[in-house]
C-alpha cells in the first residue's frame, strides 16, 4: 500500500517550499495542500481501522464499521473523515475545522473548483483567498496532528 503518512510530510514541504519561493506558487501550493491532507487523512483511516490494504475489514473496536470493508477513498476530504465514526464526530464538533477542511477542499471559496481541479488553472489564486487558505491549511493540518492518536 503507499506510504501516505511520508507522502503527506512531502506534500506539504512542496508547499512551503512554493510558497516560500522569491514568486509564490499559490495554485500549485493549493493543490499539494489538500493533495497533504488528502494523504495525511488516507493515513489517518489505515490506523484508525488498523488495515493493511484498501477494501480489507476493519478491525476497530466499537466502531459501526468493524468487519466491514473499508474501501479506497477518493479525493473528497470529508468522505476520508466520515470513514472514522470518531474522528468524524470530534469533527463535526469542531464547526472551525470544519469549515477550514471545506476551503483546503475549495481554496478559492465553497462554489469554486476543488483541490484537484486547480491542476487545470492557469492564474494564480487573489492575494485574498490564498491568505484565508494558508489559515485554514494550517489549521487543519495542526488539527489532524493533535487528533491523529484517536
Amino acid at each position: 500500500m503507499e506510504d501516505y503518512e511520508r507522502a503527506a510530510a512531502s506534500r506539504h514541504a512542496d508547499v512551503n517550499a512554493l510558497l516560500d519561493a522569491e514568486s509564490p506558487r499559490a495554485i500549485a501550493a493549493a493543490h499539494l495542500g489538500g493533495v497533504s491532507v488528502e494523504c495525511k487523512l488516507k493515513s489517518l483511516v489505515i490506523r484508525y481501522h488498523s488495515i493493511a490494504s484498501w477494501d480489507e475489514n476493519s478491525r476497530r473496536k466499537k466502531d459501526p464499521k468493524l468487519g466491514q470493508p473499508i474501501p479506497r477513498p477518493g479525493h473528497g476530504l470529508m468522505t476520508t473523515l466520515r470513514l472514522m465514526d470518531l474522528v468524524y464526530r470530534r469533527a463535526k464538533a469542531d464547526p472551525m475545522f470544519l469549515r477550514h477542511l471545506d476551503r483546503v477542499m475549495h481554496p478559492a471559496g465553497a462554489t469554486s473548483l476543488d483541490f484537484i481541479e486547480l491542476r487545470y488553472v492557469a492564474k494564480e489564486l487573489d492575494e485574498k483567498s490564498l491568505s484565508d487558505w494558508k489559515q485554514s491549511f494550517h489549521y487543519v493540518s495542526n488539527w489532524l496532528k493533535k487528533n491523529e492518536a484517536i
